[in-house]
């Protein structure tokens, strides 16, 4: 298996196949967004980046808090994206220095986690009070009909206090911003709820002379509301730990040798071209090629595979790599987010910053639920004192209890929280999801279509018999080997090659031959020993008048066996006939079986010859043979079935296969595969095992449920929840404590794909 960094992770990556290619290859821009809270917040943002000009497609991410904007125009600026943003209700930076690979993602929840602890206990200590005296308050008037005011307006101060410390300010803000954008987010029914309460409890204290205040309902709605920030931000950063455990795995220094000796550097600092010292135990910083030494390496971060891999001089090393034991100077060839592990924790945040059909349905929601929950809280009030005798205060009561339950958080983390822990755990097993859509689509899959060589088969031919046809009994399976070998040791065909390597496994000295032809597809002709040499298939000798009467029975059977028949004529007879076979990939017979068993039908794709096909279909259990095909017929074979109403994998590693890769409905492949095809493919599977395949059903089927629940519980939520706050059965605080637990719920549900 190649597993140069150029093989596992090619550098162009192709665009959503569901959204048209962007008319340029120009660098995706990414930008750390602050203020978002739920789904509408991510329709507003995406909304004004796609409106700036030269900006082709713009994807945000609510639990990751990022934006990914592709322009169409290279005269594109981060600050015009920001303003963009701004413009919205809504605050944008640029990465730092080094954030690339990571995203900044851990730095920026760690933050937001200080911040919002801070925010959680000063909520905390001016809500206490409010609730303390709101309980005493009967204690303290003494049942006088001209009780002592001062109990109140402490209340009052103190929520007042409350409103302008970071619990209540940042909410109040962003719900300023959000109406006066004309935006409707969580933060603006926060601030209308909080705001109707304190407005009507300073109305009735010093106007009405009321009895009913509703102080302590801003205060538990506030209070709750940052409890339950601060728990969603935990949750989302447990969400997170996966990718977070990727961007550990790169060491932060690396030992350079410099002019003075080793000296110990951020890998920021390392440049292509300079060599780094790795000693034993050390995780390996960046891609480079051996210069000196020689070492074992564990590369099963990045190949899957257990066993130490031997590496000397010339040899490619993997950020990501542990050496096991050996010292080695490394020159480095690619650096932070152009090595292998910084490719991996691109294609695992693209894909978490794509977005599936549910999704996309759900921020389509969330942006036009606002203004509906905003119109059912005023009809609460008009409608409660025109129909009912119900008082102001308790109008004002139930419609604060609406805005505050019906905050569409949960169905903006209902799916990017899923897709999150989803592609993060799945690329620390080894497989990498490029397209969130793509991982959607496999959970509904009909059918499968393989391709063979490099796929289900290793891609690499050996000789399996020789059988010799020369009456003279001195010459030998060696002869006729020796002879075969000599004449290719200068063709490059994948058998040549088996026929050189077979040679040298059995220590055989091949004389350099005197004369050399290649005819591609058909054979070479050779001179040793002043000896005419053809080697190649029965088509090649016959053309060249050679009798094979002897020979055919021979290339009958190795073809019924599945194998390739390469035949041996000395002096214009033939002498021998060798077999060759590829080896099927271990496993690969038993994934087949599993996905049978699921009721996904299989078929096998391949431009070899029916008889080898059927030979290797047959070992697979695969019944549905398909031969002699090119690109184009492997393309059309995919649309055709498409059209038939069935849902069509591909799974394939060449060049040839990036047109079925690109049209079916999920295209798979393997990190030995060609740049071509691993950009086609929506997903890529590390290591070579047919196995993982499903996994990767498993985990689609098992991310749709889980988004589907998340959904279902959130929508579920707000059509019970709303009624019940209209009615008056929910009250302020407990609408508070239910949406948040909603989200939290939601966060929660969506950690049991990490198992």
């Amino acid at each position: 298996m190649d597993n140069s960094p150029s093989r596992l992770f090619p550098q162009s990556e192709t665009p959503n196949k569901l959204a048209p290619p962007p008319p340029t290859n120009l660098d995706t821009i990414r930008l750390r967004i602050e203020g978002m809270t739920c789904g509408s917040c991510v329709s507003h943002v995406e909304n004004a980046l796609s409106k700036v000009p030269g900006v082709a497609a713009a994807q945000v991410n609510l639990t990751t808090e990022i934006a990914t904007v592709t322009p169409v125009e290279s005269g594109v600026t981060k600050q015009q994206l920001i303003e963009a943003v701004r413009r919205v209700g809504y605050d944008a930076e640029t990465f730092r220095q080094g954030d690339r690979i990571a995203s900044g993602l851990q730095h920026t929840q760690q933050s937001t986690l200080r911040q919002q602890r801070q925010a959680l206990g000063q909520a905390i200590g001016l809500a206490v009070p409010i609730f303390a005296l709101h309980w005493l308050a009967p204690i303290l008037q003494g049942g006088h009909q001209d009780s002592p005011i001062w109990p109140v307006v402490v209340q009052a101060i103190l929520c007042l206090l409350l409103l302008a410390s970071p619990a209540g300010a940042p909410i109040l803000a962003g719900g300023f911003r959000a109406l006066v954008a004309r935006r409707g987010n969580m933060d603006l029914l926060i601030s209308l709820g909080v705001t109707a309460a304190v407005l009507s409890g300073l109305w009735q204290l010093f106007i009405a002379h009321a009895p009913t205040m509703h102080f302590n309902t801003a205060a538990m709605i506030l209070t709750f509301i940052n409890i339950g920030r601060y728990l969603e931000i935990r949750a989302k950063h447990s969400a997170a730990s996966s990718i977070s455990a990727l961007v550990q795995r790169i060491p932060l220094t690396a030992l350079r040798i410099e002019d003075d000796g080793p000296q110990e550097v951020r890998i920021e600092r390392i440049h292509i071209g300079d060599h780094i010292r790795a000693a034993q135990d050390t995780i390996i910083a960046i891609d480079g090629q051996i210069i000196e030494g020689q070492c074992s390496v564990d590369e099963s971060v990045l190949t899957g595979e257990s066993a130490l891999k031997p590496l000397e001089i010339g040899d490619n090393v993997l950020a990501g790599s542990r050496i096991a034991e050996g010292l080695v100077t490394i020159q480095a060839t690619h650096v932070g987010a152009d090595s292998a592990m910084g490719r991996i924790i691109r294609a695992v945040e693209d894909a978490q910053a794509g977005k599936t059909k549910m999704q996309r349905i759900a921020d389509q929601v969330a942006g036009v639920f606002v203004p509906i929950v905003i119109a059912i809280a005023l009809l609460t009030i008009v409608g409660l004192l025109l129909i009912t005798d119900a008082t102001l205060g308790t109008a004002i009561n139930r419609a604060v209890a609406v805005l505050v339950i019906a905050c569409p958080c949960a169905m903006g983390l209902a799916t990017p929280t899923a897709i999150m822990v989803a592609t993060s755990s799945a690329a620390l097993r080894g497989i990498l999801v490029r397209d969130a859509a793509g991982l959607e689509r496999a959970a509904k899959l009909d059918c499968i279509l393989f391709d063979k060589t490099g796929t289900l088969t290793v891609g690499q031919p050996a000789v399996t018999h020789i059988d010799v046809l020369h009456d003279d009994a001195t010459f030998t399976e060696n002869d006729v080997l020796t002879f075969a070998a000599a004449a290719n040791q200068y063709a490059q065909h994948p058998i040549a090659k088996a026929l050189v390597a077979e040679a040298k496994k059995r220590n055989l000295s091949l004389a350099d031959p005197e004369t050399f032809s290649s005819t591609p597809g058909r054979g070479v002709s050779a001179k040793l020993d002043s000896q005419h040499i053809l080697v190649g298939s029965a088509r090649f000798l016959a053309d060249n008048h050679i009798d094979l009467t002897a020979a055919l029975p021979l290339v009958e059977a190795r073809a019924a066996a599945g194998q390739t028949a390469v035949l041996l004529a000395v002096e214009n007879r033939c002498v021998g006939v060798i077999g060759l076979s590829d080896k099927i990939v271990n496993g690969a017979a038993a994934a087949i079986a599993a996905i049978h068993k699921r009721g996904i039908t299989t078929a096998m794709l391949t431009g070899d010859n029916a008889s080898n096909a059927k030979a290797i279909a047959l070992q697979l259990g695969i019944t549905d043979v398909i031969s002699e095909m090119t690109p184009t017929d492997k393309l059309d074979e995919v649309r055709r079935r498409q059209e038939n109403g069935l849902r069509v994998g591909f799974v394939g590693d060449g060049i040839n296969d990036a047109p079925a890769l690109t049209a079916a409905h999920v295209g798979l492949t393997f990190a030995s595969a060609t740049d071509i095809a691993a950009s086609a493919a929506d997903i890529t599977i590390v290591h070579h095992d047919i196995g993982n395949i499903q996994c990767v059903i498993d985990l689609s089927q098992r991310s749709v449920r889980i988004i589907k629940q998340n959904l279902f519980w959130a929508f579920f939520y707000n059509l019970l929840a709303i009624p019940l706050a209209v009615l008056g059965i929910i009250p302020p605080g407990l609408a508070a404590i239910a949406m948040m637990c909603s989200s939290i719920s939601v966060v929660l549900n969506s950690l049991r794909l990490r198992s």
